[in-house]
């Protein structure tokens, strides 16, 4: 987050007897894009650690207990970047374009190049990729989402296409799941839309002041929000089917009087 960024948000204060409510879906689209591409090593560390640490300790060469901050967010960096085809290249502008604010990270086109094979190393993601063009191909440019989601992509064929139909896959996932679109394989309900209908339609209890792509926040009375912040979680923390493998995105909530200075809340 720019600092730019904190500073609009520290101007968004709840408003008097109530507290700013976060939910957010945590590291959503790395967890669909593991499960997509069938990559054991992204699983394996979403499901039993943190995958940033251990991408931060295998580019370094260094046990996953010695990884720095700063490594861990040249790491996170990379799996954000790297999933969705970017090149070395744009990776260093990446980063460098945020070496003006903490934790101060310059990288060098030599060192993005190395970073980039490394992790490329760690995590082959090309059968994923090679399935997406396959895919295209014989599909008219068109794909479907593990909710059902169908698109079709005008733009010429080549990396261009292939980028945006990458990163369209997870993205467009995360938003459903976020928003309660349901699955035939689990039929289960949840959701934001859940979560309207059932504190904002049906009780009045809470208002939702903002969405954002894997999150949202609420404004509830402070008397009320160790009751419905567990509530709002159990609603959102549900299991999805990607390939044929169930898994449920981890949530994280966070509670403070002002959006930029929000404090991790931890739910039963």
């Amino acid at each position: 987050m720019t600092e730019s960024q904190l500073k609009i948000r520290s101007m968004i204060v709840a408003p008097k007897d109530k507290l700013l409510v976060s939910i957010d879906l945590s590291q959503a689209e790395t967890w669909v894009s593991a499960f997509l591409a069938k990559e054991p090593n992204m699983k394996n560390s979403l499901l039993t650690s943190d995958i940033h640490r251990d991408t931060a300790a295998y580019l370094d060469n260094c046990p996953a207990d010695k990884v720095t901050p700063t490594a861990r967010y040249t790491g996170k960096r990379c799996n954000h970047a790297l999933t969705y085809r970017m090149s070395y290249i744009r990776l260093a502008q990446v980063i460098n374009k945020e070496s003006d604010k903490p934790p101060y990270v310059v990288v060098s086109m030599p060192e993005a190049h190395r970073l980039y094979d490394k992790r490329h190393q760690l995590y082959n993601l090309k059968n994923w990729w090679a399935q997406i063009e396959f895919e295209l191909g014989q599909n008219a440019r068109t794909l479907t989402t593990p909710y059902g989601r169908i698109r079709t992509f005008f733009m010429g064929w080549g990396q261009e296409l292939f980028k945006e139909a990458t990163a369209h896959v997870p993205q467009s996932t995360v938003a459903d799941h976020l928003n309660g679109a349901i699955q035939p394989e689990l039929g289960i309900e949840g959701g934001l839309i859940t979560v309207y209908r059932k504190f904002v339609k049906k009780q009045n209890i809470i208002k939702i002041i903002n969405q954002s792509h894997d999150s949202f926040i609420c404004e509830i009375d402070t008397n009320l929000v160790d009751e419905i912040a567990p509530q709002l979680v159990n609603l959102i923390k549900r299991p999805l089917v990607v390939n044929g493998e169930t898994f449920t995105i981890p949530v994280d909530c966070e509670v403070g009087e002002r959006w930029g200075e929000l404090e991790k809340r931890k739910v039963a």
